[in-house]
């Protein structure tokens, strides 16, 4: 059999081994008692998830520690590495695929024989500590638990085999050489090879040098590893608890260790299957079955299969996609680069009359990456940027290689920060090109026909992808300066337009731009969101950056948000900004608060107080961070149509969800089956609302579905209708922004019920409102269109 015909068959018959331990799961289950069970589980899922969440970290903060200090990779960067390797494991050979997958995704920043070392080390010492815990679990179980004489005999064997390995750890640790570097010489000797000094095995001898170096000489590390092991431990038997109690199932704490201490040998038992599929279902079961408990098991694979997938996803939503990035062209190997297809943008990154850094943060992000990502969204096809502080003398800027720094000027913090923009840009290839002084910058503009006409920005400036659009269409002469508008009122953004042959000068160019940034007349956060202006930002010392953040921030709200949505925003906006810094965008948000709305719904359907309470409460979070798919996709320059139908498909979802929920739990809570009749009217109504403005989104908005409310709101606000206006101005009330606070509040006053009457009274009214107003709206679209 060929290397990639076994490789086949162990795929394959790890899957049929899981997919036969799941058919013989499913067939010990008791599946009345396990509906039944799982209707009492919502409350439990969240506590596990955030149980599980402290134990990735714990497992991240020893995993950190195996590195040699001081560490050249941030807990953030470690912990991020780890989920995506998790969730690659968990999905193929558990333990097999993830780990090397560590080193790989930290070859940027790690020697690969330390994080190899590293990654072996936390490993190991996760399995020894597991295994010894595992040996005082059994221990403890066969002191105090009532066992079956076959239970009794599975948990002595376990305590055996734990002391066993322990022992052997004990004497590898206080060694003073090494073993498998041993082994490899006396291999040779005995047979006359050469395998010690092989590639691999000098490698493997070099990790295992590095590994056994880290653990002897730093008992603080070995002592930090043993309670990393203890409190994941500690956490998962925590989890098992929590579950068994949720789900009605009375266990005590020695139980719960016992449970989690079956389990962990299952999970090292099964680690060749992927996803762990059927030996989770079959594990669980026959822990609860060993401390003899019943109906428990179904509840505690159901919730830890939900516990997997979930990080699984998470794992998979910040995995570094994409290719090694080419590297940037900068000033120095710059000969002459091709001409471009299109617009062109000049950044002149510093300035002396500038006091911040080009790369201080605006709501998450550098202010010059922000330049790039709006000039690329723009749709320019070439960016040309000055990292040097243009000055008098201009000979200093004619001599290549030149620095041409403000005398005095610390050389050191804007080098590290020049690096990190530089390998920033390599991702875009000939897209971006870094001139370091003024030769190179002669030689980035050699390619540009000298009267073409470009867009020039300098320090201090801050401007949108709608304004640099709009400059493109803007021509100018040669010799001329034209400045780029944001608006009616505001003629002057910082953005100018200008000839390539008269850009060359980059010392006019720069003077040019510092006296446009003198001119402190830019439009607000409001005059943008409200469509009076483009955004224009001037930033000049460092005290001008909070209130640049204000303007950026406040941009980012949309002119049709009521008062009760511009509330949430201001909650929603510091979130969005936080999460800016993450791998997690927009589109994946959106998904992720789907979930969030269907547990909701599920916890609706439970019917009693709590879960209601939660169920609101969870709505209502989902409500304000609605918003922070949309703001985090217009803070980073992402807005798209498939954006726009993502979080549609979300928020209708949600409603679906939501009203399915309350209908089953009022019928829970009152014992009225008449509710299942008012919330089919309800639903029908709501669907039927739905189907109609997924038509009208996609007929009157011109190829922006985002501006359907906006549009909407004008033709009702034009109706001379009364009753169009008056639903109109209550229609609010049913958005995703506002239609939460009041599901709390019946929430809070057990009255879930009511909600389902007023939602089918309210969708009713909407959408024989909304077909009356149809033709009118068509007609308004197709006089447009004419």
């Amino acid at each position: 059999m060929t290397r990639a015909g076994r490789a086949h068959a162990i795929r394959w018959g790890a899957l049929t081994i899981g997919v036969l331990l799941f058919a013989a799961a499913l067939y010990y289950i008791n599946l009345t008692l396990t509906l039944n069970t799982v209707r009492r589980l919502g409350v439990a899922i969240p506590l596990a998830l955030l149980l599980s969440g402290l134990w990735h970290l714990v497992r991240t903060w020893a995993w950190a520690w195996c590195f040699p200090q001081p560490r050249q990779v941030s807990f953030l960067r470690l912990a991020r590495v780890r989920l995506a390797a998790e969730a690659f494991s968990y999905l193929t050979l558990r333990g097999i695929a993830g780990e090397p997958l560590k080193v790989v995704l930290l070859d940027d920043r790690v020697d690969a024989r330390e994080a190899t070392a590293a990654v072996a080390l936390e490993r190991l010492a996760y399995m020894i500590g597991t295994t010894l815990i595992v040996g005082v679990g059994s221990a403890v179980a066969l002191l105090l638990l009532p066992l079956t004489p076959m239970w009794f005999r599975v948990f002595r064997a376990f305590a055996i085999v734990a002391a066993v390995v322990t022992l052997f750890t004990v004497i590898v640790i206080a060694g003073r050489g090494t073993y498998v570097h041993a082994m490899f010489t006396g291999w040779d000797r005995r047979f006359g090879t050469s395998v010690a000094g092989g590639r691999i095995a000098r490698f493997i001898s070099s990790v295992e040098r590095q590994m056994l170096g880290l653990v002897r000489s730093h008992p603080k590390r070995l002592a930090v590893l043993m309670t990393a092991t203890i409190l994941s431990y500690l956490l998962m038997s925590l989890e098992a608890w929590v579950i068994l109690v949720a789900s009605g199932t009375a266990i005590s704490p020695v139980g719960a260790l016992t449970v989690e201490t079956f389990s962990r040998v299952a999970s090292f038992a099964s680690a060749f299957i992927p996803a762990n599929l059927g030996a989770l279902e079959a594990s669980s079961l026959a822990a609860v079955a060993a401390v003899g408990i019943a109906g428990g098991g179904a509840a505690l694979a159901l919730v830890r299969r939900i516990r997997g997938l979930f990080w699984a996803g998470i794992g998979l939503a910040i995995y570094p996609r994409g290719t090694r990035r080419p590297l940037a062209r900068t000033g120095e190997a710059l000969t002459v680069a091709p001409a471009p297809a299109g617009p062109v943008l000049l950044y002149v990154m510093r300035d002396p009359s500038v006091r911040i850094s080009p790369h201080s943060r605006l709501a998450g992000l550098p202010l010059s990456e922000r330049i790039i990502r709006a000039a690329l969204r723009a749709g320019y096809a070439r960016v040309v940027v000055a990292t040097c502080t243009w000055h008098v003398p201009r000979a200093m800027c004619d001599v290549p290689g030149a620095t041409c720094d403000v005398p005095g000027a610390s050389d050191v913090p804007r080098a590290t920060e020049d690096r990190q923009f530089e390998r920033f840009v390599r991702q875009f290839g000939e897209r971006v090109i870094v001139a370091r002084d003024a030769a190179s910058w002669r030689a980035a503009l050699q390619s540009l026909d000298p009267l073409m006409t470009v867009t020039a920005v300098g320090a201090g400036t801050l401007v949108s992808p709608a304004l640099l659009s709009e400059a493109a269409g803007h021509a100018a002469g040669i010799g001329e300066i034209r400045d780029v508008p944001a608006g009616d009122q505001w003629p002057i953004s910082g953005a100018v337009r200008l000839t390539a042959g008269d850009a060359a000068d980059i010392d006019a160019l720069a003077d040019a731009l510092r006296t446009r940034i003198a001119t402190a007349a830019r439009p607000s956060g409001d005059d943008v969101s409200f469509g009076r202006a483009r955004l224009a930002i001037r930033a000049v010392e460092p005290s001008d950056l909070p209130h640049a953040e204000f303007i950026l921030r406040r941009s980012s709200y949309k002119d049709t948000d009521a008062k009760v949505a511009r509330f949430n925003r201001r909650i929603s906006v510091p979130i969005s900004v936080a999460l800016i810094r993450t791998p997690l965008t927009a589109n994946q948000l959106s998904v992720m608060l789907v979930a969030v709305g269907f547990y909701s719904g599920w916890l609706f359907s439970i019917g009693s107080y709590w879960p209601g309470v939660l169920a609101g409460f969870l709505s209502l979070a989902a409500s304000v961070l609605d918003g922070c798919d949309g703001e985090i996709a217009r803070l980073k320059y992402q807005e798209s149509a498939l954006g726009c139908w993502i979080e549609t498909f979300g928020d209708y979802s949600y409603y679906v969800a939501i009203f399915v929920g309350i209908t089953v739990g009022a019928v829970h809570q009152t014992g009225f089956e008449i509710f299942y009749w008012i919330g089919a009217l309800a639903l029908t109504a709501t669907i039927v609302t739905f189907a109609m403005l997924i038509y009208l989104r996609a007929r009157i908005t011109n190829g922006q579905p985002d501006r359907l409310h906006a549009v909407a709101r004008d033709r009702f606000q034009a109706e001379q209708s009364l009753w169009s206006r008056i639903i109109w101005r209550i229609s609010f009330v049913a958005t995703r922004a506002a239609m939460p606070y009041g599901i709390m509040v019946f929430a809070l006053l057990y009255i879930l019920p009511g909600i389902i009457i007023l939602a089918a009274i309210g969708a009713n009214i909407y959408w024989v409102t909304l077909a009356v107003n149809l033709r009118d709206l068509m007609r308004e679209q197709d006089r447009a269109v004419a």
